[in-house]
């Protein structure tokens, strides 16, 4: 899965902010010492799409994910979306 400072096909850095629900995700998962590869699997979902969450290319993530990555890193869905 990339990450922030991974490089595209151009060669330099690509940098994408990240959201609200992103940084809470990056957060909770670093808390209990996962990756976000690990949480994605765990949830069920590719890689890619919880970094597209991350990054707000996703911009309304479906109930049934929001849900799963809150079961996930043990939090209620409130949580993640503050």
């Amino acid at each position: 899965m990339a990450r922030v400072g991974d490089r595209h096909p151009g060669g330099s850095p690509r940098r994408l902010e990240r959201t609200e629900i992103g940084r809470r995700i990056e957060k909770l998962a670093a808390d209990r010492g996962m990756h976000l590869d690990e949480v994605a699997e765990k949830a069920g979902i590719r890689g890619p799409t919880l970094y597209r969450i991350c990054t707000g290319r996703i911009e309304s993530p479906k109930a049934s994910t929001v849900m799963a990555l809150a079961a996930v890193l043990k939090v209620p869905v409130d949580d993640l979306l503050k």
